[in-house]
């Protein structure tokens, strides 16, 4: 079977195709990420394949960090959450805990209230400027979450844009994390039915009729259609890739696997050959969800990272930005632009007047939005504007002129100085406009009181020592659990900030702080070879970056299979004398007299939901294991059974229906 692989990052999109019998690489290759059009990345990369092999392309494999870099730059759709039976007061003691809004942006229904059909009628106006509404009703796997199911009939009818229920997502009880994950989910279903829309653009152009799956947060695949409706389970998709390749690959038995793209670096952990799984959901950033996947750690650091100053000192923002030397190859005015700012500029601005707004997405037509955003998106329709100009054709100055909400919404992107600007000037990268990154960096480096060589040296060296301390961290915490206590202290990081810089020093004097590690680094991604292997010296261990590297996520997206895990819990209900009944949860007839019939209602009932969750992700070919875990603490040297959880799991081969129109 001849596979295709599409992974499309925050700086480039990778394209391979893999043959599964001989286990190979036949063709790989890339292009530019085209934010404002994924189509043209995703064509780009496709163009640089072998014509005739891509016809024997059987299907699709899709892959993308649209979904983590959303999270980290905290963009996405408009999505509104409604919790049924949920307390204000519980959401307003705990609500930054889980990354959910302030309560004041929730709508709160009780179904135990008769008004409560009266109370979303009244919202309706207002939910009709948004993209998507996600529900989450308390204990709602008790009644599978009929509450939930009725609200999301409603909006569907009267609102006709898509409706979340978290109970159709997760099975956990905690209600407030079902929360936050429904309301990712919701966010994220404009970004992944937009990125699938391009991807089927090009396909069509290409005459290309294979069918299309996704690649979830754990490795797996799965359907097109689920991923439409589940695009939270796309969180990690370019990580996890990049996490099967790396194994893959490398053939490490203990290592990191270190993917540094154009916004985020995600590393993951490999013990005895195999990556260590988030057994209790995923954390990204502010959000806290039940979605399961690889462990990968996420932080903000990639060759389009911002470089910034404050009070005349250089720092590396986590937000993503154009990269201007890449702004400059489509758009030649740019260099002009910077040359006036050179001659008019004294590098006295704290405003980052180098910067540029590009148009990402038109607004027009759209409610909700002021009518000096709306005018400002009008004048971007023309091309990109430097910052001053920008504000001045609104009659503002860059003191008063925000477009921290445009920027948010992903309607408008900056484009600036980076990383990859400096790579440009250091001659290890030079794809694009060099003589924009020499104007932008000389700008920056007189708002700093450097010359642009020391302005290059900076900058690597503060992508080294991110990377570096943020490797220690997550080492450490996984060694030394209770050590996480110590990684929000100033005196931790400026510990491991210390080691850094001693670690670069051949005479650290007579006390040196030394972190080293056996687990050897395995580089993914276009730019890692720059940073990796100094940092592999510093920590004592060594740098392996394989050929396939640039475009390892595009192969790992093809190399998974499909999986479900369902659970139902038993438990026991007490009388004066024992007990009384066994419940299992999800079941209309849940209550049995003794456990051995419990037990088995339980087993089948999650064979039952993993089988029909595995098949709904797209398997065609499946098995089923089911184990249990006993909650049964011992009084008076008798066991004491409290419950007892079955989880049954299930795992296939993808199926490939005929891709439709």
């Amino acid at each position: 079977m001849i596979g295709i692989g599409i992974d499309t990052g925050g700086t480039y999109t990778d394209a391979v195709i893999y043959d599964f019998e001989k286990e190979v690489v036949l063709a790989g290759g890339k292009a530019p990420t085209t934010h404002q059009n994924l189509e043209i990345g995703i064509e780009g990369a496709l163009d640089t394949l072998p014509e005739d092999l891509l016809r024997q392309g059987e299907f699709l494999a899709l892959s993308t960090t649209l979904a983590t870099n959303a999270c980290v730059e905290k963009k996405g759709g408009r999505a509104k959450l409604i919790f049924i039976g949920v307390e204000y007061k519980t959401v307003e003691e705990m609500y930054q805990k889980y990354g959910l809004p302030h309560p004041r942006e929730i709508l709160f229904l009780d179904c135990a209230d008769s008004r409560w059909e009266q109370i979303l009628a009244e919202a309706l106006p207002e939910l009709k400027n948004y993209d998507s509404v996600a529900v989450v009703q308390i204990f709602a796997r008790e009644d599978g979450g009929k509450w939930e199911k009725r609200v999301k009939e409603i909006l569907e009818d009267e609102l006709h844009i898509p409706c979340v229920c978290g109970n159709e997502l997760f099975q956990e009880r905690n209600v407030l994390r079902r929360g936050a994950g429904a309301l990712l989910n919701a966010q994220l279903i404009p970004v992944i039915r937009s990125f699938v829309c391009e991807v089927r653009k090009v396909l069509k152009r290409k005459s290309l009729k294979i069918p299309i799956v996704v690649v979830r947060s754990d490795g797996s695949l799965m359907s097109l259609e689920f991923a439409l409706e589940h695009p939270v389970e796309t969180l990690l998709s370019g990580p996890a890739a990049s996490v099967m390749a790396g194994v893959k690959l490398a053939g490490e038995p203990e290592a990191l696997i270190v993917d540094m793209g154009g916004t985020t670096t995600d590393v993951a952990i490999v013990e005895n050959g195999a990556a260590i799984v988030e057994k209790d959901g995923i954390s990204l950033g502010q959000w806290k969800t039940f979605v399961k996947g690889v462990f990968v750690e996420t932080f903000g650091l990639g060759g389009d990272s911002a470089v910034r100053y404050h009070e005349r000192k250089l720092y590396l923002d986590t937000r993503r930005i154009v990269p201007v030397c890449s702004l400059a190859a489509r758009y030649p005015d740019v260099k002009a632009e910077l040359r006036e700012l050179l001659e008019l500029e004294d590098g006295s601005s704290i405003h980052f007047l180098h910067e540029f707004l590009l148009l990402v997405k038109d607004i027009r037509g759209k409610s909700g939005y002021t009518e000096e955003e709306q005018l400002l998106c009008k004048r971007l329709k023309d091309g990109p504007m430097i910052l001053s100009k920008a504000a001045k054709s609104l009659g503002r100055d860059p003191y008063s002129f925000h477009t921290e909400r445009l920027e948010r919404e992903g309607i408008v992107i900056r484009s600036g100085l980076t990383p990859t600007d400096i790579m440009h000037l250091c001659g290890d990268f030079t794809a694009f406009e060099r003589e924009a990154a020499e104007l932008t960096a000389a700008y920056v480096a007189r708002c700093v009181g450097m010359d642009v060589f020391n302005l290059s040296r900076t900058v690597y060296q503060m992508v080294q020592e991110k990377l570096y301390c943020n490797l220690v961290r997550i080492l450490w915490n996984r060694q030394n659990p209770c050590g996480k206590k110590y990684k929000n202290t100033q005196k931790w990081d400026d510990a491991v900030a210390q080691s850094f810089y001693m670690a670069q020093q051949k005479d650290a004097g007579m006390c040196k702080i030394t972190f080293t590690t056996k687990a050897v680094l395995i580089g993914i991604g276009a730019p890692i070879h720059i940073f990796l292997e100094p940092v592999a010296r510093m920590l004592g261990t060594r740098a392996v970056i394989p050929k396939e590297a640039p475009a390892a996520n595009a192969l790992g997206a093809v190399l998974g299979n499909v999986t479900a895990a369902c659970k139902v819990e038993i438990q026991s209900k007490y009388n004066g004398g024992g007990i009384e009944a066994y419940l299992v949860s999800g079941l209309e007839q849940g209550e049995f007299e003794n456990y051995e019939e419990a037990k088995r209602a339980a087993v089948e009932s999650a064979k039952k939901m993993a089988a029909e969750l595995v098949v709904k992700r797209g398997a065609v070919n499946y098995t089923v294991l089911v184990e249990s875990k006993q909650t049964a603490p011992v009084v008076n040297a008798e066991k004491m059974f409290l419950s007892e959880t079955v989880t049954a799991r299930a795992i296939g081969k993808i199926g490939f229906p005929a891709e439709t129109e």
